[in-house]
């Protein structure tokens, strides 16, 4: 049924008057008639008792005026509701966070996004920087906070760089480079270093035997897990060292140090990165939310 046929004969069947309906809407008479006529002929039933003046409704056409007010405010409510979805003022936005390199900005840039945008359901989902990747490359992440290192490997996922920071070498404060400012990786070559496993997070694990290649040695991994908490607990004890970004520092132990290597491509930005692909159009709303919060860079 025509939503703007069903106004018109609202405003017939409330005047009894083809002649104010038409002053109302701004269109002739003859107008409103033929619309009035077309939407009869829809319904295969007359509604308005055109021969008597003033007008008269039909049995039907007084059962279509008290139907009418509920069906035109529920098409004005889902045309709202298709307006703010097309928008992405209204939908479900999947965030992926690695839990580390955003906490010292995401959690009250989220709460304030969700009092701004109240009719935006937002979930967060915490994984591993090779996993948020693959998972806003499937498409089962909206939109994930990552480092710029070897995005190039992820071509559809696009983004802004949020700030800038160095990789750095995670050790206990009573490590005999504990008081250096910086570290070589070159220093490291009698360490023991621990590290994600490369099913867990092949990106970490891969860079850090990349850079100690490149410096002539192979790590000596004594041990490995899934878990960013476990590996620094494990660094803690003095088990090894950890290769990390340097926003770990914000979830790391008063016990550890992070200190900056100094190797080039130890540079790498924090980025908050989505599909090209993805046509939830909640996402530009919150990158442009996430663009305009004050991110405290290094």
């Amino acid at each position: 049924m025509d939503i703007q046929k069903l106004k018109y004969f609202v405003s017939v069947a409330e005047s009894l008057s083809f002649t104010e309906a038409a002053v109302q809407h701004n269109i002739s008479q003859s107008a409103i008639s033929q619309q009035i006529s077309e939407l009869e002929r829809q319904l295969d039933t007359p509604l308005i008792v055109r021969n008597k003046r003033p007008l008269q409704l039909t049995w039907a056409g007084k059962i279509l005026l008290e139907e009418s007010h509920t069906l035109i405010a529920a098409s004005n409510e889902a045309l709202k509701k298709i307006h703010l979805a097309s928008t992405g003022m209204t939908g479900y936005l999947k965030i992926g966070f690695l839990g580390g390199i955003e906490k010292v900005f995401l959690p009250q840039a989220v709460r304030e996004f969700r009092q701004k945008y109240p009719n935006i359901y937002v979930s967060m989902h915490q994984y591993n920087w090779a996993e948020v990747n693959e998972a806003l490359m499937r498409e089962e992440l909206d939109i994930g906070f990552t480092l710029s290192h070897n995005l190039e490997k992820f071509p559809n996922l696009v983004g802004k760089e949020l700030r800038s920071d160095f990789l750095c070498v995670a050790i206990h404060c009573s490590h005999p480079l504990a008081s250096q400012e910086t570290i070589n990786v070159s220093d490291l070559i009698n360490e023991s270093f621990v590290t994600f496993t490369r099913k867990a997070d092949y990106l970490l694990n891969d860079l850090t035997y990349k850079i100690c290649s490149a410096n002539g040695f192979t790590p000596n991994v004594v041990n490995q897990s899934r878990d960013l908490s476990a590996l620094l607990f494990m660094v803690e004890a003095g088990l090894g060292i950890m290769v990390v970004p340097g926003p770990v520092r914000e979830v790391a132990s008063p016990d550890l140090r992070l200190i900056e290597l100094t190797n080039p491509h130890s540079e790498f930005n924090v980025m908050v990165v989505w599909n090209r692909n993805n046509l939830n159009a909640s996402i530009p709303v919150f990158a442009n939310h996430l663009s305009s919060y004050p991110v405290p860079r290094n």
